[in-house]
């Protein structure tokens, strides 16, 4: 038996001990000083003042004792674990005795074993809380159509790519759709078992912003996030005569608050320049856009050398033209001619060019379209769609916002300001933020009603990073605009959850499990006989009846003399 250590260091432990003391000594004093009392009667009033005096002092002192524990394994299963699945899996681990959640729930006492083998990820943190003592091996158990996985950008910038990646289990495959409202934005073919997706579209809407994935007809979850507006750009056409292709693109350009300057050169000498949204630096542009009969102009050699980015559009002849600009740009991009084609229908108002870019390093593709952009010192980007204003005359501005926003994305400068947060945001879980390239020295980082401490990170000087975690769900403000959701624990009793709610689950499960091991001091290597105890104490309603039945007992007993 064991008692937890005293601190003497306070005056009420001093406090406590003499009167404890008191209540030992007076009530023996005053009941040896009582007359006309049998020696019997005196002897069983101080036995029970003695056992009062135990009592109060149990209460006080709160001993505990060691109880080992019986060796043994046990499978504990959560209730949505198949019974088949349960019993064969018991059988390969060869051990004999089984339980389910909802039976362990109802006992009373610890379990009697000292390995317990977790099937599933069901459990509350209160069943964790009980397995404290025991050896704890988990493994968890892939429920058909629920996320196993998921994960995505918390801040993305208007035009930037947002991908949805993670994994799931299917019984029988399907159809996983990422949908913005009603229009499915990607899509991909889910076969039997668990595997791994990956989702993606360009964002194009601004501020707080909700996808919903699906598995065929049912709705697994909502991804939310909060799309930052663009960085604007200096944008300069470079070519001998712009065509309707070309001022609807700049129109664009301009129309999204973009500075553009377009040249117009009729003949030598003379010539005709549109600005639109002009500015008052004269630094080079972020972006040139030009033609493949003027990719040696020196504005083009100057953009590059100084790590801006270039798009060659109005292509007619492919396998001619890139391996010109290849010498002109010294980049190593590669076409394949389609045979039998004369053009390609990307969709009913959109075409492209025969011909397609064969997966070359360092060569990134842009994906839904045949364009693709060669990193180096710049950007080079290469596009062999036709004319894309089409789209424009027959009203699908949507689609046309889409396809330039897909090809500017990978162009734009590295942005200042950026934060970067790590979706699903999970209540009580750690988050952690990045802020890159800022302009001013950051110190701290508002979330919600909390103040997070950033730090320079160890690797990168222009990177600060902080952890926090919050107790409120739904949308908290970050900062002065923007925004992060944090999603909360599903409530008790709610019918069982396919999305995030699963995944939270198996990370709280997963979490316990690493700490359990962590701070497990014996050892918990197969064949291992160390001996597992468990810490045992009455407990304060205990000590309290027990000094309750004594003081009634001593009220009562002058009575029956």
């Amino acid at each position: 038996m064991t008692i937890p250590p005293l601190d003497w260091n306070v005056p009420e432990t001093w406090l406590l001990a003499v009167l404890l003391l008191a209540l030992l000594v007076m009530p023996i004093w005053f009941i040896h000083r009582q007359k006309g009392t049998s020696t019997n009667r005196k002897a069983i009033r101080m036995g029970l003042h003695a056992l009062l005096w135990l009592a109060v002092l149990g209460l006080w002192l709160q001993p505990r004792w060691q109880q080992t524990l019986p060796s043994g394994k046990l499978v504990l299963a959560a209730d949505n674990v198949p019974a088949d699945y349960v019993r064969t899996t018991a059988a390969n681990l060869g051990i004999k005795t089984t339980m389910t959640a909802s039976t362990f729930r109802s006992l009373k006492s610890v379990v009697p074993v000292d390995t317990v083998w977790l099937l599933g990820q069901d459990f509350s943190g209160n069943e964790l809380a009980r397995l404290a003592r025991q050896v704890v091996i988990w493994t968890p158990y892939d429920v058909p159509g629920q996320l196993q996985q998921i994960q995505w950008k918390g801040v993305v910038r208007q035009g930037e790519r947002q991908t949805v990646s993670g994994r799931i289990n299917t019984a029988e495959g399907g159809m996983l759709r990422l949908r913005f409202g009603q229009k499915t934005v990607d899509s991909t073919r889910l076969t039997a078992n668990s595997q791994s997706f990956r989702l993606s579209y360009i964002t194009f809407a601004q501020g707080r912003t909700q996808l919903t994935l699906a598995l065929d007809k049912t709705v697994l979850d909502t991804v939310r996030f909060v799309a930052r507006p663009a960085e604007k750009l200096r944008v300069r056409f470079v070519l001998d005569a712009p065509d309707f292709e070309t001022r609807a693109l700049a129109d664009w350009l301009g129309q999204q608050g973009n500075a553009v300057e377009l040249t117009n050169r009729l003949s030598k000498g003379i010539g005709s320049e549109l600005t639109i949204n002009k500015t008052t630096t004269n630094a080079l542009p972020d972006l040139v856009v030009t033609d493949p009969a003027n990719v040696t102009n020196q504005v083009v050699g100057k953009a590059l050398a100084a790590g801006k980015s270039v798009l060659v559009i109005n292509l007619t002849r492919p396998d001619v033209e890139v391996p010109a600009l290849n010498r002109a740009l010294r980049t190593g991009l590669q076409v394949r001619r389609m045979p039998g084609k004369d053009t390609i229908h990307i969709s009913p108002d959109l075409t492209a060019l025969p011909f397609r870019f064969p997966p070359v390093p360092g060569t990134l593709p842009v994906a839904g379209y045949p364009v693709a952009v060669q990193v180096g010192s710049g950007r080079v980007a290469v596009s062999l769609l036709t004319e894309t204003f089409q789209l424009r005359l027959s009203g699908d501005t949507t689609a046309y916002t889409r396809l330039w926003q897909s090809v500017l994305a990978p162009l734009r400068p590295v942005g200042r300001n950026t934060i970067q947060i790590d979706a699903p945001v999970l209540t009580h879980q750690p988050v952690r933020f990045e802020v890159n390239n800022p302009s001013t020295l950051p110190g701290r980082l508002r979330v919600g009603t909390d103040t997070l401490i950033l730090q320079p990170a160890p690797v990168n000087t222009r990177s600060y990073e902080s952890t926090g975690r919050f107790a409120s769900s739904g949308w908290l403000p970050v900062q002065d605009s923007l925004a992060l959701y944090a999603y909360g624990n599903v409530p008790a009793n709610s019918p069982p959850d396919n999305g995030l709610a699963a995944v939270a689950q198996r990370e709280q499960v997963a979490s316990w499990v690493r700490a359990h091991r962590r701070y497990d001091t014996v050892p918990t290597q197969a064949g291992s006989t160390t001996a597992r105890t468990i810490e045992k104490a009455i407990p304060d309603w205990g000590w309290l009846l027990g000094i309750a039945l004594l003081l009634s007992t001593l009220w009562i007993e002058p009575k029956l003399g």
